[in-house]
This record gives C-alpha cells, sequence and structure tokens, in this order.
C-alpha cells in the first residue's frame, strides 16, 4: 500500500500537487535555512539534501524517537508532504491522524505545517534522522 493510501485509510485528505516539489524545497530552505550562509551550504552538500543543515548539525534539531515524538504530538491539520529528488508532492487536509510511522517506508520525504512553523524528515539513511525542527519564536 502507498503513501497516499495510507494516508486515506485513516481519513486524512489527500490532494496531489504535481510540479509542486521544487517550490516547496525553496520554501523548505527559505523558512528553515535562510541563516547558513552560501559558502556553508556548499561544505555541506546541501544542494544534494536539505537535512544535511541537520546531519551536519547546523540546525539544532530534535533526532530519533525524540524526532518521533515531537512529530507525533505536534498539532496538525494542513500538511505539504515532498520529496529530496521529486516534484511530486502531497497536500493533506485533517492531518491530526498523521504519525511519523507513516513514512517509515519513504525516502527523503519532508513533512511541513501549511505555514512551514515546523518540518519533520525521513532520510534515506538508517543512520540519519529522522529530524524534527521547529525554531523558537523570538520574542520582542
Amino acid at each position: 500500500m502507498g503513501l497516499k493510501d495510507v494516508l486515506q485509510d485513516k481519513k486524512i485528505v489527500v490532494t496531489e500537487l504535481t510540479n509542486k516539489g521544487e517550490e516547496l524545497r525553496k520554501q523548505w530552505e527559505n523558512k528553515f535555512a535562510d541563516s547558513i550562509s552560501l559558502v556553508e551550504k556548499d561544505s555541506i552538500y546541501f544542494d544534494q539534501f536539505l537535512w544535511h543543515v541537520f546531519s551536519y548539525e547546523k540546525l539544532s534539531c530534535l533526532k530519533d524517537e525524540e524526532a518521533i515524538k515531537a512529530f507525533n504530538n505536534e498539532i496538525k491539520k494542513v500538511c505539504y508532504v515532498f520529496y529530496q529528488h521529486d516534484d511530486h508532492a502531497l497536500m493533506l487536509n485533517n492531518a491530526e491522524r498523521i504519525k511519523a510511522e507513516d513514512f517509515e517506508n519513504e525516502n527523503d520525504v519532508y513533512v511541513v505545517d501549511k505555514d512551514f512553523e515546523w518540518t519533520y524528515v525521513h532520510t534515506h539513511e538508517y543512520y540519519c534522522g529522522p529530524y524534527f525542527y521547529k525554531p523558537i519564536k523570538k520574542t520582542k
């Protein structure tokens, strides 16, 4: 059973988004990796995998079981799901029931809420991730 079927079985409304992967990856970079210089991005092969900001520890994030727990506990209403090397993406409505376990068979998949306030990443490397990142909001 594919990811779409797994999610639909949970009564999540899944909308396929064609040719949106590049746009979502750019939004992800602008939101989560904007503070990282181009030189640093080059040094961690950011162009190959966005999640290198976590594996190379350029951004402090939750990893492994802590990441899974944080993602599972996060409030989810509308989310985007996209991949590192694919322009196919999904928009999920009524996403409250998604869990980290739903993405265990996916490689280099990124999940974000509609406003890019947090991200969950499941990589293709068994020893990297999963990762959960939610920037700390700055108070004025």
